[in-house]
């Protein structure tokens, strides 16, 4: 009787170790590093917020300016963005975009992507980024687009988790009462 239940648990947690694995790196990934490291916060100036027109496009010579007034990035070129890519490092964001590359103090390249009529700085892109989000995307097993949270996947992953690790306690407890 109680081989029957060692053996579901057994093959129950062989199939979703690797998956439980990921989520446990992917998690200390998270706790390890700042969000607002990861956003690219310590790259802004701290500048006060002037309203603008959304009529007036700027140049791109413009934004190139503005990148350098509101960062401590040095902008080296850019371009225009001006249509939805899948899983993009802007995705989520209202087009157009200027993405300016650029690069920090330790001559890493940065992606400042930069709403080309507020003229404000819409994220900031860097590896530590893109590591992030990686590990965002084998977090929520979405490893394409990287936003979809509620996919199939994780659902039955999530479900297959949780009777992995309450038949290991019932396993746990039927094995101390015997002995």
């Amino acid at each position: 009787m109680i081989r029957s239940p060692r053996k579901v648990h057994k093959y129950l947690s062989l199939a979703i170790s690797v998956q439980l694995l990921l989520w446990t790196i992917s998690g200390i990934y998270f706790s390890f590093n700042k969000i607002e490291d990861i956003r690219g916060n310590q790259y802004l100036r701290t500048s006060e917020v002037i309203e603008t027109s959304k009529r007036n496009k700027i140049e791109p010579q413009q934004a190139l300016l503005i990148v350098a007034d509101k960062t401590f990035l040095k902008p080296i070129s850019i371009v225009e963005i001006t249509e939805n890519k899948s899983g993009s490092e802007y995705r989520g964001r209202s087009l157009p975009l200027y993405k300016i590359e650029a690069i920090n103090e330790e001559s890493e390249e940065i992606n400042v992507y930069l709403d080309p009529y507020s003229k404000e700085v819409v994220a900031i892109r860097s590896n530590q980024w893109r590591i992030w989000d990686f590990m965002w995307g084998i977090h929520i097993m979405d490893w394409n687009k990287r936003d979809n949270i509620g996919n199939i996947f994780l659902k039955v992953f999530s479900i297959l988790a949780l009777l992995s690790a309450l038949s290991g306690i019932y396993l746990f407890f039927v094995t101390n009462k015997r002995q």
